[in-house]
């Protein structure tokens, strides 16, 4: 399925607590499918990636990275209208500061993994109901969403 964040407000700060919200959100698919199917499948690729991507930016361009501190360790400029990095293909970085960065962006990807799969499995009454109905409508709004999880607090 596809899922849609928006904003309650336009903001330009986001703070890493939401990042990392946001990044379990995007793992949700893939957790929902373990939990229900016991395997993956590539529906939820796009979703990896975002997840990924978004980790990486955390740690390389926000500096939201206690192990490799406040620094921005990007390598390439990002196009203002594809939002894409385009690599300059210089290593500015030696291997062990890429394989750091590599060890942190996949600690949060795991982190954030295990959190939304320990929370649809404690939630998997409330999830199960939400599917029944997303079958049926198609379409959901945050207001039938949001009744539908009080009915199982």
């Amino acid at each position: 399925g596809y899922t849609l964040q928006r904003p309650e407000e336009d903001r330009m700060l986001i703070t890493k607590t939401e990042l990392q919200n946001r990044i379990c959100v995007l793992l949700g698919g893939i957790a929902a499918e373990e939990i229900v199917f016991g395997e993956n499948s590539t529906g939820a690729s796009n979703d990896l990636q975002r997840a990924t991507d978004l980790a990486r930016r955390m740690i390389t361009e926000f500096g939201m990275s206690a192990s490799l501190g406040r620094v921005h360790y990007s390598e390439g400029t990002r196009s203002p209208f594809l939002g894409t990095m385009e690599r300059t293909g210089d290593h500015v970085h030696s291997e062990e500061t890429v394989r750091e960065i590599d060890v942190e962006i996949k600690r949060i990807v795991d982190r954030s993994y295990q959190s939304a799969h320990e929370i649809l499995t404690q939630r998997r009454p409330a999830m199960e109901h939400l599917t029944k109905v997303l079958l049926e409508k198609e379409v959901m709004d945050a207001t039938q969403i949001k009744e539908i999880l009080d009915q199982y607090k």
